[in-house]
């Protein structure tokens, strides 16, 4: 009976955990505040789906297998909720949540205690947890409280539904590994999170390449012919199937190195973190402790020379999937220091085992405080995220603001032509076929954007002959946007009327980004 009383608080503490993840993910989110364009992306296809029952825009245009799986679960939640900003982001709340559960459950696997650990030589003077609840749980509070959890856990985009699975797809073929017996279930559920994921990003194809390292690492008995044969099959049959992402990333061997980037937004943001991670990697080789270690080096690895080295852009976003295997081994970083710590009074005062607790919660308190200090941690629920509160990367501009503007204007000048040099807000905002121009470089063959239909202007030139040609027009000028021809700007500050200027979408940001919308022959 007592066992079941004590097996019974960590449960109870994971379901606070969810509850309390699940309302600070929720929070505000209601208020509906603008999409940033990826987000409006995701919400032109979602909107699809409700109207023509597949990802498909009117022109015919679709991206494939890309993002497939994201659609249809922001289109479902719309069908459920109505089709708004709160809606499309709702899945993400929901995958938020569950990968707490996910780093709880893999924790709870890697560092299970057996019978024959350090640990059941220790006299046993206090009720709380062993290592393999303790572990878990300190990483699945982080988990809940950091922000950079929060935030991607509120947005429309695919990425914490791909941290979700690879914490799952880590946590089968781990299982996979371990036992002597081939575990088809385990497998199968590896495979599943593979397929998914893929079908949110590519990715979603790293959990594939990662885990089957670590399979051939720790089972390569089993890669015989017929395993070989069906791994080249797969390997076919996937290499098929995401043909357009996979030639994408190799067209950017020996092209690009963004290692330092990541470097800097692990080190600058989380170096405490990191630390104790590096610190749990050492603890994990020095126990011998090596299918364990190995999973963290490969899956944290194998993420990082692909978006250092395989992805033209630099966004922390890329990294993200693999933040919570950082957090596990910090756990384990500050559990493992306990140990070591409480057996150099071994033979002195005291439980070990408290005194190991002692300076395990120490070190929590220190991380914990740390996190808070530098704005890393959210002790109490947030309206607003900021997509930049780590690394500049994104305008967050209230695009629902400019463009009821734009609307607005064109209603009351109906020849009015519509141009903008990004093309999926006006799509998403004002309907599909309202883009009229895009002014940007021509990066294909094609005179005309397939994704909105819209004329290109790929140069200056072109964009003057389009003003004199047409009597009245609108240009809606995003200055992020680093694909803007040359010169553009400048001939739009000289020549072109300023109708309407926005930096932000909430009051306080780490940076403004300016979108102006300018006119011409307009009264």
């Amino acid at each position: 009976m007592q066992k079941k009383k004590v097996d019974l608080l960590p449960a109870l503490f994971l379901a606070v955990l969810l509850l309390f993840g699940f309302f600070y993910r929720l929070y505000g989110l209601s208020d509906n505040h603008s999409f940033w364009t990826d987000e409006n992306h995701v919400a032109i296809f979602a909107r699809a789906i409700l109207e023509r029952g597949n990802p498909i825009l009117g022109n015919g245009y679709n991206t494939g297998i890309y993002q497939y799986l994201q659609y249809w679960l922001s289109a479902a939640s719309a069908k459920v909720f109505g089709l708004n900003e709160f809606a499309i982001r709702f899945p993400s709340v929901i995958f938020g949540v569950l990968t707490i559960w996910a780093v709880w459950l893999l924790g709870k696997e890697l560092f299970s205690t057996p019978s024959t650990s350090e640990e059941s030589n220790v006299p046993l003077r206090s009720t709380l947890p062993p290592s393999e609840v303790f572990i878990p749980l300190v990483a699945a509070t982080l988990t809940t409280f950091l922000k950079i959890e929060i935030l991607w856990s509120r947005q429309a985009r695919p990425y914490q539904v791909l941290q979700f699975l690879y914490l799952l797809g880590a946590y089968f073929i781990y299982r996979v590994a371990k036992e002597n017996k081939f575990n088809w279930s385990c497998f199968l559920g590896f495979l599943g999170c593979g397929i998914f994921a893929s079908l949110m990003h590519g990715l979603g194809l790293v959990i594939f390449f990662s885990g089957f390292v670590y399979l051939f690492i720790f089972r390569a008995s089993w890669f015989g012919k017929k395993w070989m044969l069906l791994g080249i099959s797969l390997f076919v049959l996937f290499g098929w199937i995401f043909k357009v992402q996979i030639l994408s990333v190799v067209s950017q061997i020996g092209k690009t190195n963004n290692l330092f980037y990541y470097r800097i937004f692990l080190t600058h943001n989380y170096l405490l973190l990191c630390l104790l991670a590096i610190l749990g990697s050492f603890l994990l080789f020095w126990r011998k402790k090596y299918s364990e270690l190995l999973l963290f080096v490969i899956s944290l690895s194998v993420q990082i020379i692909f978006v250092s080295f395989f992805l033209g852009q630099t966004f922390t976003r890329y990294f993200y999937p693999v933040f919570p295997f950082i957090i596990i081994l910090a756990s384990y970083g500050i559990w493992g220091t306990g140990i070591l710590l409480s057996k150099k009074v071994l033979n002195t005062k005291g439980s070990v085992l408290s005194f190991q607790y002692l300076i395990s919660f120490l070190f929590i308190f220190i991380l914990f405080f740390s996190l808070w200090k530098s704005d890393k941690l959210s002790l109490f629920p947030k309206k607003i995220y900021s997509l930049n509160a780590d690394m500049q990367e994104v305008p967050e501009v209230d695009w629902k603001k400019i463009y009821s503007f734009v609307g607005l204007k064109l209603q009351r000048n109906k020849d009015t032509v519509l141009v903008a040099n990004w093309m999926d807000t006006p799509i998403w905002f004002l309907g599909e076929g309202s883009l009229d121009y895009l002014v940007r470089w021509k990066e294909t063959p094609l005179d005309y954007d397939y994704f909105s239909g819209a004329k290109l202007l790929p140069n200056l030139k072109e964009f003057i002959e389009l003003t004199k040609r047409e009597e009245m027009g609108l240009l809606v000028l995003d200055s992020w946007d680093n694909k803007i021809p040359e010169g553009v700007s400048e001939y739009c500050q000289e020549n072109l009327k300023k109708e309407f200027e926005i930096d932000r979408l909430y009051p306080v940001q780490p940076r403004y980004w300016s979108v102006t919308v300018y006119s011409w022959g307009l009264d």
